[in-house]
This record gives C-alpha cells, structure tokens and sequence, in this order.
C-alpha cells in the first residue's frame, strides 16, 4: 500500500452501530470514518446519541451490534469462528492503551496531586517504571502550561485548569485516538478558552480526534470535518465549508443561522 493509500484509509471506522437502554434505542445504525490525523467534530442536540458513541468507541459501552475498528482492531470484542465475541478484559485494557478520553466531569483523583493523577494510569494500569512515568508527565504537563501545579491536589485548581490535567492524562498512555466529550460543558464561560486553546494545539500535532462539543466558533476553526448528530442517526456530515455554507437539514440550518448556534453553546432545543 502507498503513503497516499494510507493516508486515506479509515484510521476509526464504525459500521452500523447500534445501542440501546432498555427501550430507548440510542444509536440506530451510525456509520462513520475518521482518518489518521483528522479533527471530526460531532455536533447535535442533547439526546442524540454522541456521548454513548465515543463511550462505544473506547467500549466503556458495549454495542448491541455493528463493528467498530481503531487502527483495524476491533475495540472491545475479536473474532471467534467468524463471529464477535466480547474480548477478556485484558485485551479490551491493552486496546485502550491506543485511546485517550476526556470527559465532560474531570474525574480526577482528589487524594493524588496533578502530578499522580497524570501518572495513575501509566504506572498502574500499563506498568510503566514510576522514573519514566514521571519525567514523560512533567513533560505533558509543561505542554499544557500547567508545569507549575504539578504538587498540588486537584481542589486548589481552577475549573479550566482541572480539564487540562485531565488532557493530560490522556496524553499520558500515548495514545493514538483522543476522544473529547463536550470537555468544556461544565466549565464557567470565562474557563473556556484555555481549554479550547490546549485542544487546538493538539490538533495541531496532528493528532487524530473526535470532539463532541457544542461550541461553534471552535468547531469552524480546528475541524477537518463535521458531523450532525439526531434522533442517534447521523443527519449530514461534511466538511466545514460545507456544513456551516450550505447545510442540508433543518436543524444543521438552525444551528449555523444568525443568532443561532453561533452565539448559543445549548443545542438542547433543537
């Protein structure tokens, strides 16, 4: 295979995906691709099944049915007999090890400073030496310009800063896949930015990611490509010039219509 197949080739690919809670089928058959190094942003009213998709993605969910592929392993289950099988637990932990996921709570460990947090998982889950698990943290933390907190506990922090450590964290099993879930939803206004600002310069490392978010101004400026998420279907997807020039469906016109989504975070309505 050339440089050039490769490039285009899925890096993500997830193949009539399907879940439900009890009666409430969320997703209904999503069919997406994502590129080695592209931005997919997904974009789309609460209950529209964009959270559970990225918890299906790293399996903290399990499908009803469909596949779904990280680097051409299917995360979460193997084949036995030509048929998927839920995979041992071991093997789903090592599949992890390529997925980083950034939630919309911080989760992070309040008896351990910034420094343990984003160490956590490396030295006890991956068996990384604590030496290297630290230097390799210390470094994460200097790129999201919090090298100065790595001693404290997590309560001292601001919002904005706690999300970041938990980028950090993320970043810290070296992963080849972030996943990003409306990462600055519980955050004060005047917290968004430096959030925002840390997840652009990943996307700028050429990092592939998928960012469920509500925030307009951002999805025009770092995505490479647009999803619109209703009713746990994909509605339309495209690029941004695309989306955001001439969307198809009425809630993507509403989303990008003056006075609209632009100036609004809440999706909630439509």
């Amino acid at each position: 295979m050339s440089e050039a197949e490769k490039k285009d080739e899925a890096f993500v690919r997830c193949v009539n995906v399907r879940k439900s809670f009890g009666s409430n089928e969320v997703l209904k058959g999503i069919n997406l691709e994502v590129k080695k190094g592209e931005v997919l942003v997904i974009l789309g009213p609460s209950g529209s099944g964009k959270s559970t998709l990225l918890r299906c993605i790293n399996h903290l969910e399990s499908m009803d049915s469909g596949l779904i592929t990280v680097g051409g392993e299917a995360i979460g289950y193997e084949w036995r007999n030509g048929e998927l099988w839920e995979a041992p637990y071991a093997k789903v932990a090592r599949q992890r090890r390529k997925i980083g996921m950034v939630f919309q709570a911080f989760n992070l460990f309040p008896h351990l400073t910034v420094l343990q947090n984003v160490m956590e998982f490396p030295v006890h889950v991956h068996g990384v030496p604590k030496d290297v698990a630290q230097k390799k943290a210390l470094e994460i933390l200097d790129r999201v310009g919090l090298a100065d907190k790595a001693y404290q506990y997590p309560r001292r922090l601001s919002g904005g800063q706690q999300q970041r450590v938990s980028i950090a964290r993320a970043l810290a099993i070296e992963p080849e896949l972030l996943l990003f879930d409306e990462p600055t939803s519980a955050l004060d206004p005047e917290l968004v930015g430096e959030v925002l600002n840390t997840m652009k310069d990943l996307a700028g490392q050429g990092y592939t990611m998928i960012i469920v978010t509500h925030e307009i101004p951002f999805t025009r400026e770092v995505a490479d490509r647009v999803v619109f998420m209703a009713g746990g279907v994909v509605v339309e997807e495209g690029s941004v010039q695309e989306i955001f020039s001439n969307p198809k469906t009425a809630a993507a016109k509403r989303l990008v219509a003056p006075n609209g989504g632009s100036a609004a975070r809440d999706l909630s309505s439509f």
